[in-house]
């Protein structure tokens, strides 16, 4: 989602394209990154489908897919695929990123991870190019029975607009069958945005989740997605 994220927002073309840039490596309806990784050998494919609309602009539709993998040394790696079409322009962003835990969130002590990742984009008509790098950390703690809390903190490098960026995110999520998520994330250039929503279970290693996510910038920008996450 994470994401992670993310700049949590790439804008090309007019075109709002939300999270697979940025928040790719987090659990959906999560934003934040997690310190934790999924085991070495497992795999995971989450998809998600949102609608952006901002006031006075055409609404966007974006579409992308993330697949994951654990590998030796508490680290994921992972590749997403998104395209956003807005007006009949349809902007495409392909990314690399991966995450390594350097201490697990376990037995009430806070739980370290570095994330990392590179994108290439291809705005409507035009050829594929570097779109950003981002490097952040993420720490992970207990907060109570079930629930757990996430802050991030990063950079990232946008090559469209030749800017640095810092990045921040701070998440709560409830653990069990039926989860909530919230956050609130940014940068050092926008107002924040904040974000809320809902995972359910559908069968075994397969659940979908819905979520809603607004910026407090003008002009206001409005995002719900519905997602699918499939363990492999």
């Amino acid at each position: 989602m994470t994401l992670l994220a993310h700049h949590l927002l790439f804008v090309s073309a007019g075109a709002l394209l939300l999270g697979c840039s940025a928040t790719a490596w987090a659990d959906r309806p999560l934003v934040s990154e997690t310190a934790d990784v999924i085991g070495a050998g497992s795999c995971q494919i989450e998809t998600g489908l949102a609608t952006l609309r901002a006031s006075g602009s055409p609404s966007a539709r974006v579409a992308d897919m993330l697949g994951s993998c654990g590998i030796a040394g508490h680290s994921q790696l992972g590749i997403s695929l998104a395209s956003a079409r807005q007006a009949g322009s349809t902007d495409l962003s392909v990314g690399l990123g991966g995450k390594t835990t350097l201490k697990m969130p376990q037995d009430g002590a806070i739980g370290y991870a570095l994330a990392y990742g590179i994108s290439s984009e291809k705005g409507s008509g035009q050829g594929w190019r570097h779109g950003s790098t981002r490097v952040f950390g993420v720490a992970t703690k207990e907060l109570g029975k079930a629930l757990l809390g996430h802050l991030n903190l990063g950079w990232v490098r946008t090559e469209n607009d030749r800017l640095n960026s810092t990045t921040w995110s701070l998440g709560m999520e409830s653990e069990g069958g039926l989860r909530w998520a919230a956050d609130v994330f940014g940068d050092d250039r926008a107002r924040p945005w904040v974000s809320a929503g809902l995972l359910f279970p559908l069968a075994d290693r397969i659940s979908a989740n819905l979520a809603y996510a607004q910026q407090f910038d003008q002009p206001r920008v409005r995002q719900w997605t519905l997602g699918f996450k499939f363990e492999l």
